[in-house]
């Protein structure tokens, strides 16, 4: 086990290799129960668990390997949110079941207790106390229950922009340098707050909605009404916010304003279609098809968003057609799923199954028609990722 500690700040990680018995961490860092007839960890299960953070937020880790593991976590002080990379967790609550699979995050709230059963996963959690997350809702006006804080889940139409994970990513080397003490980790503390209780609903708030549903509301308006280009009055009204809530929302959660969220999504709108290479129509029909009427901007906009000219992406479209008897659509097809996936722990032999070939031809197709290894994209993808979200801080700023 290793560890340090300054102003309150923690760095600690434990590891079969320590002898650290994986009970004791158990019980005394996720304050399971039961040890003696409902914790559990098979023979040969190779685990890693790491924590940073302060007595507010936690980073967590866990990395489990070759084995199964298992327990009952009580109630706690702290909500935890997570995701999996690898690997698949089964939790039991009192009238629920839920099975987790990489994707998208989940919330425990703490006072909820549950039986787990998990296998060869990875996780990442951010853990919140349950006092400083009051009382940053608190700062932001919410109606908070008086009893426990629970939360429902994210709606599919927030998580698929993965709010929360975007900003742990850009927060990250922050939050992992202990000399981030005092009122600046607070800050960087809130800001991860402020996007849990933006876009996890509240349960219990009587006739209130949570903001989250009117994020929901407004991201679904804009997706459905994007070719009719919709002003940010319209997308106000119809999400159940004023201009000023709106803006704030976007802000806080997406670090974009409306507008530039819709103008970012009629982009994907055009994409989407030049990578189906439907019929014959050229580039220019497709994007005035989205509201884009200025050819120059919207080139520059397109570029600026994806690293490639549209009619690039077409050419290589309409090249990736399986009927053409080529090999490139499986390139496309690990391409997208990729570009699917690449904030998660991508392997080589992951896109290689999502392409439906070997991992070595695999590393050849994309030396051939594309110049680098598959590993290099995803390189590429996670940078631009990162481009966007500096992009949008920004923004923020």
């Amino acid at each position: 086990m290793g560890s340090s500690t300054t102003h309150g700040f923690r760095r600690l990680r434990f590891t079969e290799d320590d002898g650290v018995d994986y009970a004791r961490i158990f019980s005394a860092e996720v304050n399971g129960r039961d040890l003696g007839s409902d914790t559990f960890v098979t023979d040969g299960t190779r685990y890693e668990y790491t924590i940073v953070g302060d007595e507010d937020v936690t980073l967590r880790t866990m990395r489990s390997e070759n084995g199964r593991r298992g327990g009952v976590i009580a109630p706690r002080t702290d909500h935890v949110v997570f995701w999996l990379t690898r690997g698949r967790l089964e939790m039991h609550f009192a009238d629920r079941t839920r099975v987790i699979e990489p994707g998208s995050p989940y919330i425990a709230s703490a006072s909820e207790a549950y039986r787990f059963v998990s296998a060869d996963t990875v996780y990442n959690g951010l853990h919140l106390a349950d006092p400083f997350l009051r009382s940053v809702g608190e700062e932001l006006g919410y109606r908070l229950p008086d009893g426990p804080l629970l939360f429902d889940q994210q709606d599919a139409t927030v998580a698929q922009r993965e709010p929360l994970r975007r900003l742990v990513q850009d927060l990250a080397p922050a939050l992992l340098d202990d000399r981030v003490v005092g009122p600046m980790r607070t800050a960087l503390n809130r800001r991860l707050a402020v996007v849990v209780l933006d876009t996890f609903p509240i349960r219990n708030r009587g006739e209130d909605v949570p903001v989250a549903n009117r994020l929901r509301d407004a991201i679904r308006y804009i997706e459905a009404h994007a070719d009719d280009r919709p002003s940010v009055p319209e997308i106000a009204e119809a999400s159940g916010l004023s201009q000023r809530g709106l803006q704030d929302v976007f802000a806080r959660t997406l670090g974009t304003t409306p507008n530039r969220f819709l103008r970012d999504h009629r982009l994907d709108c055009v994409r989407r279609e030049l990578l189906r290479a439907v019929g014959d129509d050229g580039v220019t029909p497709v994007a005035r098809r989205w509201g884009f009427t200025n050819p120059g901007r919207f080139a520059a906009a397109y570029r600026d968003r994806f690293g490639e000219d549209p009619a690039a992406t077409l050419r290589a479209s309409r090249a990736a057609r399986p009927e053409s008897g080529r090999t490139s659509w499986r390139v496309r097809r690990a391409l997208a799923h990729i570009e699917a996936h690449a904030g998660g722990d991508l392997t080589v032999e992951q896109i290689a199954e999502a392409a439906g070939v070997r991992p070595r031809r695999l590393q050849q197709l994309f030396q051939e028609e594309c110049g680098q290894s598959p590993m290099a994209v995803v390189r590429a993808a996670r940078d631009a990722a990162s481009r966007n979200t500096t992009a949008g801080s920004s923004v923020r700023r």
